[in-house]
């Protein structure tokens, strides 16, 4: 689907075919997604998830999270909208909207870094099979994640999670992006 387009032009049309989706549609692909996440070993042995919560047409993991038994699970709190950056705290409580009107965590105890999740859920606007994201364009995962590409012993698993019709044939990664482990749809599982 990407021939041609530039990542502004692809960022656009992803939103706009995200945004077209009916509430009957997310709930049927959240629901796929937790039936194919069974396929991912990493994600069902884990104890510590850091997910996300869902905005603007995005899948939503809660359904395939609470099929999971005994996990601890965290979400991104931003931090400091200037610089980009966020932090991870338990999903315990989540009940405020930061500036973009996503879901975050309330800001409890001492937050974690990237490096102490087993499985990390990446939402994403397009993905290829080599495990290149497309993300909203702010840099916020990649800024998180940029310290893992030097601790790979410590290394969480990191799971882009998407719709289907989000994968193009091929994207260009930069220098600071950090290539995903996995891709987990609403119709398959992808190692990479």
């Amino acid at each position: 689907m990407n021939q041609g387009l530039t990542k502004h032009q692809l960022r656009r049309a992803m939103r706009k075919r995200r945004a077209a989706l009916s509430n009957a549609e997310l709930s049927v692909a959240q629901n796929q997604l937790a039936i194919r996440a069974h396929a991912c070993n990493r994600l069902r042995q884990s104890k510590h998830i850091l997910s996300y919560a869902p905005f603007a047409g995005e899948i939503s993991p809660a359904k395939l999270l609470s099929k999971l038994a005994c996990k601890t699970i965290f979400l991104p709190r931003i931090t400091n909208y200037r610089l980009n950056q966020m932090r991870f705290y338990s999903a315990a409580r989540v009940n405020t909207l930061n500036k973009y009107g996503i879901k975050e965590p309330e800001a409890i105890g001492s937050p974690r870094r990237a490096n102490a999740f087993d499985v990390v859920l990446v939402p994403l606007l397009a993905f290829d099979r080599t495990g290149t994201r497309l993300g909203m364009g702010a840099g916020y995962y990649d800024r998180a994640l940029e310290a893992l590409t030097h601790q790979t012993s410590t290394k969480p698993y990191l799971v882009g999670v998407a719709h289907h019709f989000q994968e193009v044939n091929s994207l260009e990664r930069a220098p600071w992006d950090v290539p995903l482990d996995a891709i987990l749809t609403d119709h398959e599982f992808i190692t990479i």
